[in-house]
């Protein structure tokens, strides 16, 4: 039995059993390629700025604005008509809210949310996918809190069209890329383990395939530079196949057609034949990907930091073996690890908390039913009292349980002590997570991930 790190464990939703994985896929960023999320984050929120400024005439002012690096975390939901930004459920109701960066009070909360479960598929509502929403979620917040004091109604989703609009365009566009192609030893992180992963799996015959929606000129650039100092072959060598502009998820949904890219060049041919290993390809579909090479769908992995356009996608419509990048883990596993005994405390004192409340119940009927009520009511008070100490008790510990996690939200994974939306599209969804794939480095290629039983509301408690 190895003994791996926590942070560097894999956590099995669904039992996944490696032996039968004949081709392993994998997106490219925050994937394959690891950011320095502050730096790249802080040029992206510079350039959205200055965009929103020269292109869109917003005031000067906003140059004065500062990146708060921990206000967006993954699974924030945008309500781009109000301002609001929501950390809701697996159910969808909201835990935690704030409008722009202040955050609305237990009765304010409870006045706009508490009965009122939010709707997906209204567009009105923005996910934070991935960790590239950092820049832009945080400005949009600022720009609520700075147009609320100069306007009395602002057009709140208009302001969030506009901050969309540069994003998109920031990574269209050569000012953003161009910056991380040119300074990689600024935005990147090359991890060798990923490197030695990759190779291992391969030796032991695992196809490997590159799909990702960045291009190739980009694409070769990064991964030189995270992969060359590594290894004295081409990177491309690494993978069977690699498929840059894939534009997932339509390459799980779609039937696009492939274009040939030559190596050396990345200059683009029509292509009509059978996929080759060792191909290079842009755009394309997966249908006719697992056709050419003959791998049934169960026999495919493919790992990526987006939940959606990675992993819900590809799970409902083409039925690979999926697995998530989640990067917060890396910090907040080992927080959790931690404070495991303090979890253990709070759970012993709300299993007092709970017999108390029933002995409190016994002492309310009888003084309902007027019998005793001076000794009763004495009784109740004495157990109301107890209560009140146990509820600072109480929330002394959980307050030290959340020290560490995020200062806003929290836990990525859960919404105050339930589960959080994302962490349940995770459950869903993702066969294994992992903070990152360095975590393969530790697994043998023909590991057999098995998923842990889940307790029940109703299985006896352990």
């Amino acid at each position: 039995m190895r003994n791996i790190d926590i942070k560097n464990k894999i956590f099995v939703n669904r039992t996944l059993n490696m032996n039968t994985i004949k081709l392993i896929g994998f997106d490219m960023d925050y994937t394959l390629v690891t950011y320095n999320v502050p730096a790249f984050e802080e040029k992206t929120y510079s350039i959205i700025k200055k965009k929103l400024i020269n292109d869109y005439n917003y005031p000067e002012e906003i140059n004065d604005f500062v990146l708060d690096q921990d206000f967006i975390i993954r699974g924030l939901v945008i309500d781009t008509e109000t301002g609001d930004f929501l950390k809701v459920n697996r159910y969808g109701f909201v835990r935690t809210a704030s409008h722009g960066t202040a955050f609305l009070t237990y009765e304010q909360q409870k006045e706009k949310y508490g009965v009122k479960s939010i709707d997906f598929t209204d567009s009105r509502y923005s996910i934070v996918h991935t960790m590239f929403s950092k820049a832009e979620g945080c400005l949009f917040a600022q720009l609520v809190d700075y147009f609320d004091k100069k306007e009395k109604s602002p057009n709140y989703k208009k302001i969030y069209a506009a901050v969309k609009r540069c994003l998109n365009n920031a990574h269209m566009e050569t000012e953003l890329k161009g910056d991380v192609a040119q300074y990689p030893e600024k935005y990147l992180l090359p991890d060798k383990r990923i490197v030695d992963a990759l190779l291992k799996f391969k030796k032991f015959g695992k196809k490997l395939a590159l799909i990702t929606n960045s291009d190739y000129n980009y694409s070769k650039k990064v991964m030189e530079y995270c992969f060359g100092q590594f290894i004295k072959i081409p990177w491309q060598k690494v993978f069977d196949i690699i498929v840059v502009a894939a534009n997932k998820p339509t390459f799980f949904t779609q039937n696009n057609m492939f274009l040939k890219v030559d190596p050396e060049t990345g200059l683009l041919s029509n292509y009509y034949g059978p996929l080759e290993w060792n191909g290079i390809y842009q755009g394309g579909n997966a249908n006719y990907l697992e056709k050419t090479f003959g791998i049934d769908p169960s026999e495919i992995l493919y790992l990526g930091d987006h939940i959606l356009g990675d992993v819900v996608t590809l799970k409902e419509t083409i039925g690979w073996r999926t697995g998530l990048v989640v990067q917060e883990l890396e910090e907040e596993v080992p927080i959790l690890e931690k404070v495991q005994d303090i979890h253990k405390q709070i759970s012993k004192k709300m299993a007092e908390k709970e017999r108390l409340e029933d002995i409190s119940l016994d002492y309310r009927e009888k003084l309902w039913l007027k019998k005793d009520a001076k000794v009763n009511r004495q009784k109740f008070d004495e157990i109301k009292e107890k209560m009140i100490k146990l509820d600072d008790e109480l929330r002394e510990l959980i307050s030290l349980s959340q020290q560490g996690f995020n200062k806003y939200w929290g836990e990525v994974m859960r919404a105050g002590n339930e589960v959080s939306r994302f962490a349940a599209l995770v459950e869903r969804y993702a066969c294994i997570y992992m903070s990152g794939i360095s975590s393969l480095y530790y697994y043998s290629p023909y590991k057999y991930f098995r998923s842990q039983r889940r307790l029940l509301a109703h299985d006896p408690k352990q």
